[in-house]
């Protein structure tokens, strides 16, 4: 079943009322990131309360079904046929599109890496830098880049297995202090 999701400049003037996610969020008129899905009942509007900043994205998820929103760095996984939705992830700075199997890997607060896949989740890398990310790339089944260090004020390199989430480098040394690390199997 095909649909249609894109982002709006702001909300419709006239029609029927955006549905907003979460429901509580448009109790006092407010405007978050506004996106209208076409399915084969018709056209509706979603309002997603946006996160702390970051990127604004409306396309169709991995498992072809469900579309993914990224409202100013909040993930949002939507049911535009149910018109309903829920948050996935914070902070997101960085979209990278990956093949094989289908998806993206996105930049969490320039600090790890996850990668959206069509089950959902596949992993999510430890901490791998101390303050973002330069030149990200994926060069066949890793993803490669650089991480900041202001301990030694320079950029370490870290690679990342696309298939696993497996990581190696970075400029944050504790192997995972934090407890992110989700590794697919």
């Amino acid at each position: 079943m095909a649909f249609t999701a894109a982002i709006l400049p702001g909300l419709p003037p006239y029609g029927p009322l955006p549905t907003a996610f979460p429901p509580e969020w448009a109790e006092l008129g407010r405007e978050g990131t506004v996106v209208e899905f076409g399915t084969e009942a018709g056209v509706w509007v979603g309002n997603f309360q946006p996160g702390l900043g970051g990127l604004e994205f409306a396309g169709p998820h991995p498992n072809k079904a469900n579309a993914v929103v990224i409202a100013a760095g909040d993930l949002w996984i939507v049911d535009p046929r149910e018109r309903t939705a829920f948050r996935m992830l914070p902070s997101l700075q960085a979209i990278l599109e990956v093949h094989s199997p289908e998806g993206w890997v996105f930049s969490r607060d320039g600090l790890a890496l996850a990668r959206l896949g069509p089950k959902g989740v596949m992993w999510h890398t430890r901490r791998l830098s101390w303050d973002g990310f330069d030149q990200l790339q994926i060069v066949q089944d890793e993803l490669k880049g650089l991480a900041w260090s202001p301990i030694d004020d320079r950029w370490c390199e870290f690679s990342v297995d696309l298939k696993t989430g497996r990581s190696t480098g970075g400029s944050y040394a504790d192997a995972d202090a934090e407890g992110w690390e989700l590794l697919a199997s």
